[in-house]
């Protein structure tokens, strides 16, 4: 069996050759605004221009910093909520995913080093990130989460176990790819499909709502890190519970840059 090219921009520039030549003229405006890539951007760049000193027990972005990265990002996150009259802040890098996520992404591919009590480093790797163009940027930060990383991070609930079934990141792949661009997909639908062909099941004693839960798994780990790449247009509805109302997810259609884009992990995972 012929071993996998490294994940590196050099390696992903190469083998997308044909599919940039192919997209380019489409999709590169897609690419550029893809919301993964600019906070990647942003992140990095912060890491070059600033001092930042990871904290002592996990070396994780400590909190004036990422009040201070996060406030550029493309959807700043809400670091504060006030519930009766008292205010909670943010207390770790970890309870903000959009940036725990980045952190996971530039670490995993060595686009930049961090330790504990230790400065936060922008790698060589990092830099040809940063001048790469957006349309090898984007897929190659899908190409990290597709390839390198344990998607349970999104999901961390005991009933998921130690980590997915075997190839469920091809499955999933295959299962995407079958969809007809910008048409409704009702996601329940889509969700028990994938569950049942992915061999997804809930591990934990308490079983009560395992159907659910393995439904918000795939809402976390596919639907939504394919919507931060505008990879899927997605549609919510409100339910209510208690006294007010839950948002929950629809239905969802492919994008024709999304089309683009899963077939590009398609390419890089041959």
């Amino acid at each position: 069996m012929q071993r996998r090219k490294p994940l590196t921009i050099k390696s992903v520039q190469e083998q997308l050759g044909p599919w940039l030549d192919k997209n380019s003229a489409t999709s590169a405006r897609q690419a550029e605004m893809a919301p993964v890539r600019r906070d990647m951007v942003t992140l990095l760049s912060f890491v070059r221009d600033n001092r930042v000193i990871g904290t002592q027990s996990t070396g994780n972005m400590p909190l004036k910093a990422i009040r201070e990265v996060t406030a550029h990002f493309v959807n700043p996150p809400k670091l504060d909520a006030t519930i009766g009259g008292r205010t909670y802040s943010l207390r770790s890098e970890e309870h903000l995913w959009p940036l725990h996520l980045l952190h996971i992404l530039a670490v995993v591919v060595c686009l930049l080093k961090a330790a504990p009590a230790r400065r936060w480093q922008l790698t060589a790797q990092g830099k040809k990130f940063l001048d790469a163009q957006p349309m090898v940027q984007a897929p190659f930060l899908l190409a990290v989460w597709w390839r390198k990383v344990n998607w349970l991070v999104a999901f961390p609930y005991e009933g998921m176990g130690e980590a997915l079934p075997y190839l469920f990141s091809r499955v999933t792949l295959a299962s995407l790819r079958s969809l007809p661009v910008e048409t409704r997909v009702p996601f329940v639908r889509f969700a028990d499909k994938l569950i049942g062909d992915g061999a997804l099941t809930w591990t934990a004693q308490d079983a009560s709502f395992a159907t659910e839960l393995l439904r918000d798994s795939v809402e976390q780990m596919v639907v939504d890190i394919l919507a931060d790449y505008h990879a899927l247009k997605c549609r919510y509805r409100k339910e209510p519970l208690g006294r007010g109302t839950i948002r929950r997810l629809d239905a969802f259609k492919i994008t024709p840059w999304g089309k683009a884009l899963l077939n590009a992990i398609a390419t890089l995972d041959r």
